[in-house]
This record gives structure tokens, sequence and C-alpha cells, in this order.
């Protein structure tokens, strides 16, 4: 069977949202269109600003005023609950609640503005287990005792006790990359998940992300603006612009031979690039 003819888990067409300003409405995302196979990485790559974070934020329909989603379609094509058109879910559906979390969930950018002060690590996983997946007490326990083991983070049972401010950032990214896998994710979206890290624990998370994503089966969509992250772990790409999508296509095919302008001149301001240049 050739997957290739399969439908893809996520379709996103003419997607455009705005803000509103005392000045008038500001365009954020404008007609933005992509699809996304299931197992497979894409990467929305662009520079501050462009439009990336804000069109991930309303895959989930979390965009807040002053920003509304303007229309679009956001189609996820889920194994588990059939065909959810996200876009026209009202806010209290409880579609839309199994969506945030159950089919899909998110790295966020900043683990420490993810994950709550006044609760234990261990606690917050334990109560997304419960939340999408039928499970006791002791049962959502022993889920996430194996599922930090899982992400590499030792003496599992310890640190399930601990609060966020006691972890190191790359545990703390750790501990949200195991929020956000523990269910089970149709579609994983990954906000800049190694920003702020060193190059060393960078390559950890990434390969992390990698590991589970095979284990699970999962689709991932990678928002990043650093191409030598696409290069590791995305099968295809889309350049984002001032809101739009200006190029996209396999990894190999863009980074080789960029068509536009603006995917050009990012590839160029890579330093292995300036270095070759020099």
């Amino acid at each position: 069977m050739d997957d290739t003819a399969a439908p893809p888990l996520l379709e996103v067409a003419d997607l455009r949202v705005t803000f509103a300003t005392h000045d008038g409405a500001v365009t954020a995302v404008d007609g933005v269109s992509f699809t996304l196979g299931r197992g497979r990485t894409l990467a929305l790559v662009g520079e501050s600003g462009s439009g990336k974070s804000v069109t991930a934020y309303s895959l989930l329909r979390l965009i807040q005023p002053p920003g509304r989603i303007e229309g679009g379609r956001i189609l996820l094509r889920s194994a588990r609950a059939g065909e959810v058109d996200i876009g026209a879910l009202d806010e209290r559906d409880p579609q839309l609640f199994k969506v945030r979390g159950g089919l899909i969930s998110m790295i966020f950018q900043e683990p420490m503005t993810a994950l709550s002060p006044v609760h234990t690590v261990g606690s917050q996983i334990a109560e997304a287990i419960r939340l999408h997946r039928s499970a006791t007490k002791a049962e959502a326990r022993r889920l996430t005792v194996e599922m930090l083991g899982r992400v590499g983070i030792g003496q599992a049972e310890q640190r399930y006790e601990q609060y966020p401010h006691e972890l190191s950032g790359g545990m703390r990214q750790r501990v949200v990359i195991a929020m956000a896998l523990v269910c089970h994710p149709e579609l994983l979206i990954a906000d800049e998940p190694t920003t702020a890290l060193d190059v060393t624990i960078q390559a950890q998370i990434l390969g992390l992300i990698r590991m589970l994503q095979r284990e699970i089966g999962c689709a991932v969509l990678l928002i990043t603006h650093d191409f030598g992250v696409v290069a590791q772990v995305a099968d295809d790409v889309a350049v984002m612009h001032r809101g739009r999508i200006v190029e996209r296509g396999p990894v190999r095919t863009v980074l080789k031979a960029p068509q536009h302008p603006y995917t050009r001149a990012l590839l160029d301001a890579l330093p292995s690039r300036r270095a070759r240049v020099a």
C-alpha cells in the first residue's frame, strides 16, 4: 500500500488571523495553506513576527482577543475521532476539549510559562492523563513516572514530587515533552522546543522528540527560525514571511535549491554559509 496516496492527517486551507489595534486590524496570518501527513515532520520556518506561532496556536483555537481567526479551514483526519473540522467547532464543544491535549498536543516555547509554579511536575502530567485517558489516580501516577523515565529524567519517583523551579531548563523541557506526549497525540506541535538551551541539550531534546515520535507514530509540526534544526529533524519545510507561506517542499530540495529570495536570505544568514563565503 502506498502511504503517500492516503489523505493527510492535517489540512489547513486559507487560514487568516487578524489582531485588532487602535490603528485598525493587523493581519498576522494571511491565507496560509499546508498539509501534514501521518508520521511526518513539517517545519514552519521564518523570522520572529512572521506568523509561525500564531498559525500553530490557531490549530488549537488558542487565539485570544484582540486576536481573531477570520477564516479558513483546519481539518484533522483523526484515526480515533474521524474527521474533525477544528475551525468550525464551538468554543464549548466537547470535541474541542478532546482535540486539545488529546488528539493534538503542544510543546510550548518556554517551559516555565507552560508549567504551573505551584503544582509539582508529576501532578501536572498526571492531571493530563486523567483528563484525556480513563485512569485512576494511582494509574495516572504510574504512567507519569514511566513517562518521566522515557524522556530521560532519572529518579523519576523523586522528580514527580518536585516543582518546576527545582529543575534545570533542560529537565523542565523534558517534563513539557512528557506532558505533551503522555496521551499519545496524533499531532505534536513543537513551538521552538530548544529555545534558550545550550547546543548539547538542544541535540538531546531534538533526538528525544524524534525517538518518541517514532514510538508513538505521531506527526510533528515544528515551529522554528533555525534551519540547522530543520535539517536535522524535518521531512518537509514551509517558509513563512509576513504572514504568508512563500516557499514549501521537501527539506533537501529547499535547502539545496531555494527558489524564493526570502528563503535564500535566511539561508545566507547561517554562520556556516558566511564562513564558506569568507
